[in-house]
């Protein structure tokens, strides 16, 4: 691990019907979390970035018991050694 990582990761949750400003809300307050969109069915699309794949990881733990949530998935992580960049 370099001191210079970067990492964006993006997920889709699903809430419960009634719970989804709720659980915008705890994704919203999670550090390095932006929401993309929202659908009418409860689909959220967001991302997270932080300086290591752990980092998410554990933001995502915190999220993941949350009982607003029927489900959430992992869509893409990217990875980045800032220091190998021109």
């Amino acid at each position: 691990m370099t001191k210079n990582e970067y990492h964006v990761a993006s997920f889709v949750a699903h809430a419960v019907p009634g719970a989804v400003e709720d659980v915008q809300q705890q994704i919203l307050e999670t550090s390095g979390a932006e929401i993309h969109v929202t659908s009418p069915e409860g689909k959220i699309v967001f991302t997270i970035e932080d300086s290591t794949q752990k980092k998410i990881g554990m933001k995502i733990d915190a999220l993941k018991y949350h009982t607003g949530l029927m489900s959430l998935a992992p869509i893409y992580h990217q990875f980045i050694d800032e220091s190998l960049a021109i």
